[in-house]
This record gives C-alpha cells, structure tokens and sequence, in this order.
C-alpha cells in the first residue's frame, strides 16, 4: 500500500512538474508596446502615466484574460521593426489594418474606425470644401506636415506629393506645435489628435477640414484599428480577440470610446470571431 501511494505520488509530482512551464508561459507577461503622445489613443500625463482609449481598453482586455500586462513606449517609427525582433507581444495605439501590413504581421479584430483629416488655422480659409479634389487643389503648393510612418503619410505621399511641401514628425505633439506657431500651412492625421487640440485653448485657432478621408474613398487606409501582432503568436491573438468580443458584447469598447472621443468609435463584433 505504501509502496502504491508512493508511486502515486511521484506520479502527481512529475505531473505537476510538467505542467509548471505551460502554465507558467499561459501567464507570461504580455508585452505591450505604445508611442504615448497619440492623444486620445494613447498620451502621457504630467505624472509618467500612461492614459488613453488604447490603453484604457488593453487594460481591460488584460483583466479578462488574466494576464499581467506590461507597456512600453516607444515613437511609432520604430515600433514595427521592435515587434518582429521580439521587443514586443503587441503593438497598439490607432493603428490601421491594412492588406500591406497583414502580410508580414496580424491583427486583432478592428475595435475602433475614424477617418484622417487634414487640420489648418480658422483665418487660412481652407475648410468648407465639398470634396477631396477641392480640398487638394486649395492645398497645392503648401508646406503640410504628417507624422512619419503612419497612415496620413502614405496618403500625403500617394496623393500630394510634388505638388506640396511635406514635413515629417517624429510624434503628434511636435505636429501640432508647428501647425500651432504657424510653420507648416495644414496638417493631416487622425481625427482623434484633431479633436483633442481643437478643444484645448491654444487650440482653439485650429479647425478640421471637410471632407472626411477614409478607405470607402481610399481602399489603402484600411478598415479600422486593431492590435498588430506577430503571425507566430495564434495563441494571444485569440485569446486577445476573445476578450474583445466580451467587452465589445458588455458595451466596454463603446463606454470607453465615448469618454475619450466625445462619441462611439467602436466597431461592431466580428463575426467570423465572435459567433452571430
């Protein structure tokens, strides 16, 4: 009989011991890379904390997977070549889904859509234009600034170039203080970074510019954000786009976007993900 429960034993012990790794890397810390001055996706505070819809929302996808999450900051620039060296398990912050970054990297679900807008001074008197051909011949011949590597980008370069000056930035925040101090003519980015400066009293001489810009016009612009991940790494992206089908179904995506947007920028479950 002892000779039974001690063979038992061992057995339940090697047991244990062989699930240790697995559960140990089910637990693993997910690293979670940002750029931090993206406002409202992602932002600083005065005090070195990280806060934003991006962040907001990563948080809460952590929590249902019940896992511990770990974010660094980084400019957007360099963040790619970061992840496919294994500096990070995720990059997030208003990044667009694109076929041409699907094919060296995954995605999440989309969770959020906005469309880029150009931003200029009220007294340039450039808004008001019915469309995109009105808006790019009022536009012929300024200096405009972009952040570089990043969707606006790509459609000033596909768009614009030869016939304006572009100037590239490193982050939003240096963007708006030359549109800001007058050095550049317009800007193009995001929405969001628009609707956050424009609210904010040296804001306050900035406007959005008509028309809207977004892939129902310009297919390359994609169809929303996700989380950009490596193609190795099935198992978080599901266990990612699992937590994102709760929180999408608990309205969480659709409550936290309101606070940080002003109104619901979420996008609807996938269903090739979520079920019906």
């Amino acid at each position: 009989m002892f000779k039974t429960l001690a063979r038992l034993s061992g057995i339940l012990s090697l047991c244990a011991t062989l699930a240790a790794p697995a559960m140990a890397e089910e637990q693993a810390e997910v690293r979670i890379g940002t750029d931090g001055g993206y406002l409202p996706w992602t932002a600083i505070t005065p005090e070195g904390k990280l806060t934003g819809f991006d962040i907001e929302l990563a948080e809460l996808v952590c929590e249902r997977m019940e896992r511990k999450c770990r974010f660094t900051t980084q400019p957007w620039e360099g963040q790619i070549p970061a992840l496919e060296q294994g500096k990070y398990d995720i990059v997030i912050g208003g990044i667009a889904i694109t076929p041409e970054r699907q094919k060296r990297l995954s995605f999440t679900q989309s969770y959020a859509n906005l469309p880029i807008n150009f931003a200029a001074p009220k007294a340039a008197g450039l808004n008001g234009k019915a469309n995109w051909d009105e808006l790019r011949a009022a536009l012929v011949g300024k200096t405009l600034g972009v952040q570089s590597g990043t969707q606006s980008q790509k459609f000033m370069d596909n768009e614009l170039k030869g016939d304006v000056t572009i100037r590239l930035y490193d982050n939003q925040d240096s963007l708006n203080l030359d549109l800001l101090a007058g050095r550049i003519d317009a800007a193009l980015a995001g929405r969001s970074p628009w609707i956050a400066l424009t609210k904010t009293e040296q804001g306050r001489p900035i406007e959005i510019l008509a028309p809207d810009l977004d892939y129902r016009q310009f297919k390359y612009l994609g169809v929303g954000v996700g989380g950009l991940m490596r193609k190795d790494e099935d198992a978080l992206r599901k266990a990612w786009d699992t937590a994102l089908c709760k929180l999408k179904a608990e309205g969480e995506v659709k409550s936290i976007s309101e606070k940080w947007f002003g109104f619901d920028i979420s996008v609807a479950a996938d269903p090739k993900i979520c079920g019906a």
